[in-house]
């Protein structure tokens, strides 16, 4: 294929994977290595492609005019669903493998110059090898190539006669022994391939094995069937397939010897008859119950003539269409299943030979009442209600699984039988969807009810119609009718209707899709639904530029995702990992709304409502700093603390309101009176207990848009799930009703959880990594609370105090100075842990353990390992009894360890341990610690180098996850004041806070009178 003259972008792994996913790209490379793709065509800004994917051949498409929210489809399920799929990524790896192949057209000219050696003249005639008989072969079928391995010792196996190859087999997506392929499964097999399968089966007594013993003729023969295709690899090199040079494998055909001269040719026998002197005779025909032992004997074809026309004669009467089965089948392969009959009668011939493949069905036969006749041996059903039942469940399996063929006679009798489907039919009606599903629309459902109650799985009609209950769509039905219904102990009914709200759409398109092939669901149902099943289908949320550009790409989608529950008057999850970004998503969300001025699905203007966001009283300060960084033309309001708004009047002429559970609790009357544009809950945890305050609060609300946001993944009960939904989307998820079994009540929280998932996005730092910084640093702000913050402010007028004393006394400069250094470290300790300096101080009100409590339980559910640095080490002490409290295993690492290296070991190589506590000066430098993978300074260490350096603990060589760096500052204190000076006096600061060099730090005291203000 000529490359394209237009610039094409560079399809790599991080394009790829940021485009459609890890999971998806992983798919599409097997289809890419599988050489699935047979075409790819740039004609900017479109890729197109053709892919065989074994079961059909696909035309994916990939629009680039925006390389954010790109457009694709193809003619797949997903496909027509405008979905990124996995026929879309193998062509742009199929197209991206080109243009690295163009870069080397010159070497690939020089080569093609070079002449081939001829290939040896074929022989006249190739001998003839049995069929394949252990795996079905079709030009619909999935994929297959054969791998050879060959072994290390090659050369001294040849020599004793007795190499041992290992076969495997590439079928589809994967690789598996060539014995363990699946029999009933239809394989697209190229013609080399299919040589090589006869072989191994004339080998191995008519089976595949994945283990042979072959002489160096043999592996010869085997070769010569495959020669050019690089299918054969050593063992010990299994990703590097040996390169064909001239016909041979170097380092393998010269230990084969030389290949055997071909016999000639012999004439082929003439055929043996049992007359010496045969003479023409008139061809006769003989009964189905004669074996063809008796035909062929001449000596007994008078007996078996007049044999068979008195049985012949007794049969014929109660069985007047046996003649015309018995004629009719004889036109067909005895190499397959042959079936005939009618709806009284039914005669199933078996395929000769291979009796192991075929045992199944034999045995299926049985089971159904089938007799065999050893004189015509088919298998004989003669009951009409057996016949129409056994129709009924195993007809399609018949054609599905055994690819049977059916007689004429067959077809010229049964033409008028229906075979029940899922028939479904969605109306929409008032923005909502009418979903009605049925078994077979010709048949009266009563009849249809009596006979199921009967055992019948077939109706008759007046005037002679039948439909046949097939057994699948019955069972198809009935999981449908459980499914959507949520009832595990429906009884079946031939007819199902249900009227679905925008929630459900989702949900029951998951199962049609499943249970109803081709099913496709209205375009209004499309719009509503397709987005939640694929964030790549999702339409960009209206972001202002300026705050667009901050996003990354998976941002984006987040919000997009936000926007288009909001739309639709949804409710969603996102359950992103730590560290990426979800406050960050949702006040996207939040400007969106407030600036588009409008309500969801064009209601109420929502710019005349604010938003509202409620969070842990440890993060309202956070929430606040976040706002005003990036979306700071929102006017944003804390209603937090004793100074807080009295009337709904106050609140109302602002665009957000930030506020915590706790107020939430106390001002409910308050704040439950307004109407809000969209309610946030982050933290999702603190409402998971459903009977809880908080939960019933923020469940109260009046607000259009309700979202939640936690990294801890939410799927642990299905209690917690119905206290989240219980919020965004109140009756969307149901408790169990009334008394169930144990097996009713396992399927009904399944399909709640099932149920629920949709709505909840979760990505990891895995799946983003390619897009993120191999190292998030984060900050953190902890609003101090009224009794620390008075604790605080104390200290701070003591220090202050004590400053002005020791300056009027008259002390000289260094001894003030030594004072304001031992003033400020209180101050840090102030923060840090009020318990440092008064054992009698509660640990419930300390805003950093708080603080700490949340991320704890983030990374424990996350599966994150945590190193918690302190400058502190009673406040470390304080951490490990709180720690201990909790029941959570850590390790301790300060100044007083003596077996440092064992420690870290222990840590590194026990992932049952999620936490380790460790010292600024004891652990800072000289460990190794990358079994964890999150990093918490629980106070600032003011060196930005120092800093770094205990990060790096985590962060170094032997790392395979992202590191998350999160520092603790206590809000409007000493510790933020040093915070916004770091990068100014980097160089004072180091000094400043260095305690070894306290007393000789060149340090202005106005410096540190400037950091008490």
């Amino acid at each position: 294929m000529a490359l394209p003259s237009k610039p094409a972008p560079t399809f790599d792994r991080n394009f790829l994977i940021e485009l459609g996913g890890g999971i998806l790209f992983r798919q599409a490379e097997k289809l890419f290595e599988a050489h699935a793709v047979e075409s790819a065509e740039w004609e900017s800004p479109v890729l197109k492609g053709l892919v065989d994917g074994g079961d059909a051949v696909y035309t994916p498409e990939l629009n680039l005019r925006s390389t954010v929210f790109a457009e694709s489809s193809c003619s797949c399920l997903d496909g027509r669903r405008r979905k990124v799929c996995v026929h879309v990524l193998a062509t742009a790896l199929h197209y991206q493998a080109l243009k690295e192949e163009a870069k080397h057209a010159k070497v690939a000219e020089a080569l093609a110059a070079t002449p081939e050696p001829k290939p040896a003249p074929a022989p006249e005639k190739a001998p003839k090898l049995p069929r394949v008989r252990s795996i079905k072969l079709g030009a619909d079928g999935l994929l297959l190539r054969v791998l050879i391995f060959l072994p290390p010792n090659l050369e001294e196996a040849a020599g004793r006669g007795a190499i041992v190859l290992k076969l495997d087999a590439a079928a589809g997506r994967e690789i598996l022994p060539l014995n363990k392929l699946n029999p009933r499964q239809k394989y697209k097999v190229a013609p080399q391939q299919v040589a090589v399968l006869k072989l191994v089966e004339s080998w191995c007594g008519g089976k595949l094995s994945s283990l042979l013993q072959l002489t160096g003729a043999q592996l010869r023969q085997l070769l010569d069937a495959v020669r050019g295709e690089s299918i054969v690899y050593w063992v010990k090199k299994p990703n590097a397939p040996i390169d064909w040079v001239g016909g041979t494998l170097p380092g393998v055909h010269e230990f084969l010897g030389e290949p055997e001269l071909a016999k000639p040719e012999q004439p082929e026998p003439e055929p043996v008859t049992l007359d010496p002197k045969p003479e023409p005779v008139k061809k006769r025909s003989f009964p189905a119950n004669i074996s063809l032992r008796e035909k062929s004997k001449p000596n007994l074809r008078r007996i078996a003539e007049s044999k068979g026309a008195k049985l012949w004669q007794a049969r014929k009467a109660d069985y007047p269409v046996a003649s015309e089965a018995a004629a009719s089948m004889e036109n067909f392969s005895h190499k397959s299943v042959v079936v005939d009959g009618s709806p009284h009668y039914l005669a199933i011939r078996l395929p000769s030979g291979d009796t192991a493949s075929v045992q199944p069905l034999r045995t299926l036969l049985k089971a159904e009442g089938f007799m065999l006749e050893p004189s015509n041996r088919k298998w004989w059903l003669r009951d009409r209600h057996k016949v129409l039942n056994f129709l009924a469940g195993h007809w399609k399996a018949l054609e599905r699984d055994w690819q049977a063929e059916f007689t004429d006679n067959f077809k010229s009798k049964l033409q008028a039988v229906e075979v029940s489907a899922l028939r479904v039919e969605a109306k929409e009606d008032g923005g909502k969807f009418a979903l009605e599903v049925s078994l077979s629309q010709s048949t009266d459902e009563m009849e249809l009810r009596r006979a199921l109650a009967s055992g019948k799985n077939y109706v008759e009609a007046e005037g002679g119609a039948i439909t046949l209950l097939d057994r699948t769509s019955v069972e198809q039905l009935h999981q449908l009718e459980r499914s959507v219904s949520g009832q595990a102990d429906r009884p079946f009914t031939p007819t199902f209707s249900k009227r679905l709200e925008t929630q459900d759409l989702i949900d029951v398109e998951d199962l049609l899709d499943e249970l109803c092939e081709g099913w496709q669901p209205p375009q209004a149902w499309q719009s509503r639904s397709r987005a939640l099943k694929e964030v790549g289908a999702l339409e960009a949320a209206p972001i202002r530029p300026g705050f667009d550009a901050i996003l990354r790409t998976y941002q984006r989608i987040g919000v997009a995702w936000f926007w288009h529950l909001y739309r639709h008057q949804l409710g969603g999850i996102l359950a992103d990992e730590m560290g990426l970004g979800k406050t960050l998503q949702a006040l996207a969300l939040i400007e969106c709304i407030v600036t588009q001025g409008s309500g969801p699905s064009g209601g109420k203007p929502a710019a005349k409502r604010p938003a509202l966001v409620v969070c842990p009283a440890s993060l309202v300060e956070n929430w606040l700093r976040e706002t005003a960084r990036f979306t700071p033309n929102l006017k944003t309001h804390k209603h937090h603390g004793p100074k807080r708004a009295k009337e709904p009047v106050v609140l109302e002429e602002y665009d957000l309101i930030i506020t915590s559970y706790g107020t939430l609790r106390q001002d409910a009357e308050l704040l439950g009176t307004m109407d809000w544009c969209v309610v946030i809950g982050d933290e999702a945890q603190h409402i998971k207990n459903r009977r809880s305050q908080n939960a019933k609060t923020l469940t109260s609300l009046h607000a259009d848009g309700r979202f939640l946001l936690t990294g801890t993944p939410v799927e642990n009960s299905l209690d917690d799930l119905l206290s989240l939904f219980s919020f965004l989307m109140p009756g969307y998820l149901q408790k169990p009703a009334g008394k169930m079994s144990q097996d009713d009540k396992a399927w009904h929280n399944k399909r709640q959880a099932e149920r629920a998932a949709a709505y909840i996005l979760r990505r990891t730092k895995k799946e983003v990594a390619p897009e993120l910084p191999d190292k998030i640093e984060k900050t953190f702000f902890c609003e101090l609370g009224n009794k620390q913050q008075r604790f605080y402010q104390d200290t701070l007028e003591k220090t202050r105090r004590d400053i002005f004393n020791l300056e009027m006394s008259g002390a000289n400069a260094g001894r003030v100075q030594f004072a304001a250094f031992t003033e400020l470290l209180r101050l840090r300790q102030a923060c840090v842990d009020p318990r440092i300096l008064d054992e009698e101080f509660p640990a419930k009100d300390s805003a950093k353990l708080a603080a700490f409590d949340e991320v704890l339980d983030e990374c424990l559910d996350a599966g994150s390992r945590i190193l918690v640095f302190s400058s502190f080490v009673t406040a470390l002490q304080l951490l490990a009894e709180h720690l201990e409290q909790k029941g959570h295993k850590f390790c301790y690492l300060d100044g007083k360890t003596k077996n440092r290296l064992a420690i870290c070991d222990q840590f590194n190589e026990d992932e049952s341990i999620p936490v380790f506590l460790i010292s600024l000066k004891a652990g800072g430098t000289g460990l190794n610690l990358t079994g964890a993978d999150t990093v918490v300074h629980y106070d600032p260490w003011w060196n930005p180098a120092a800093e770094a350096q205990a990060t790096d603990r985590a962060h170094r060589i032997g790392q395979t996850k992202v590191v998350t760096s999160i520092k603790l500052i206590a809000a409007n204190t000493v510790e933020e004041k040093v915070l916004e000076l770091q990068a100014k006096k980097a160089e004072i600061l180091q000094e400043l806070f260095d305690e070894s060099k306290a007393a000789n730090a060149k340090v202005n005291l106005d410096d540190i009178k400037n950091l008490l203000k």
